[in-house]
């Protein structure tokens, strides 16, 4: 049986692959920019995965707050990042309706925090987790209105 990749070591293989095609033939100006949007979101799972990682297990609110203010920081950010509108107005909808799920996704998790009081000193690292992992679908989902990386089935088997 064989274990399913996560999403960052499924674009970790596709950076690898890239890298290692390089060596052979110089890519061309599209692949390159499929490249960055590459490196861009492993950083992105990356900071989210330390994010996760360094939850504090702790029920003082002044420690939860400096990381939840770490955290949401960086979502707004994300939020507000900048890229350039299709000029095909079909996509345009696309990339509207993928912001605006983002942004649903934000402002829920917003409403949640706002009067936070956890039950006991793991319950912190567990709800973030759960953020997380309800940011990141919208989030890639928006990305790839924006860029589309394209992951099959036998690329993550593989």
């Amino acid at each position: 049986m064989s274990k399913k990749l996560t999403l960052l070591e499924r674009y970790w293989k596709l950076r690898l692959d890239f890298e290692a095609s390089c060596k052979d033939a110089m890519p061309a100006a599209v692949q390159l920019w499929g490249y960055q949007e590459l490196v861009y979101r492993i950083g992105v799972l990356e900071v989210f995965q330390l994010f996760a990682k360094s939850a504090p297990l702790s029920s003082d609110m002044n420690t939860l707050t400096q990381h939840y203010q770490a955290v949401n920081g960086y979502v707004e950010h994300l939020r507000l990042e900048r890229f350039r509108p299709s000029p095909d107005s079909e996509r345009q909808k696309q990339q509207q309706t993928a912001q605006a799920s983002l942004a649903s996704v934000i402002e829920d998790y917003r409403k949640r925090y706002n009067s936070y009081l956890p039950g006991s000193p793991k319950q912190y690292a567990q709800d973030i987790g759960r953020t997380i992992a309800a940011i990141l679908p919208a989030w890639v989902q928006f990305r790839d209105t924006v860029t589309e990386i394209k992951i099959t089935i036998e690329e993550a088997a593989s």
